[in-house]
């Protein structure tokens, strides 16, 4: 069946554009900006990801990482302009 979108976290959004931040508060999507990865660190977000879309901790869980995310030290040529990577 398909997933609900309360079912589903993003974390880490950085350079959301205008149509793209309506569809988000439209949705019932958690989402987690770099702001607050920034203000809470990435274990806390992560924690409240988590008991946002699994209250229970009894679902699986699929992750996708985005490789934009990561320190380009570390992964050269992501190619993103966007402000500091959350894995670094």
């Amino acid at each position: 069946g398909c997933l609900s979108e309360n079912r589903l976290a993003y974390i880490g959004l950085r350079d959301i554009d205008a149509e793209e931040g309506r569809m988000l508060r439209a949705s019932n999507v958690h989402v987690f900006t770099m702001r607050e990865v920034d203000k809470h660190g990435i274990a806390k977000v992560m924690e409240m990801a988590l008991s946002a879309i699994d209250p229970n901790g009894f679902r699986p869980l699929h992750l996708s990482l985005d490789i934009d995310a990561v320190d380009p030290h570390f992964a050269p040529g992501t190619g993103t302009a966007a402000r500091v990577a959350c894995c670094s």
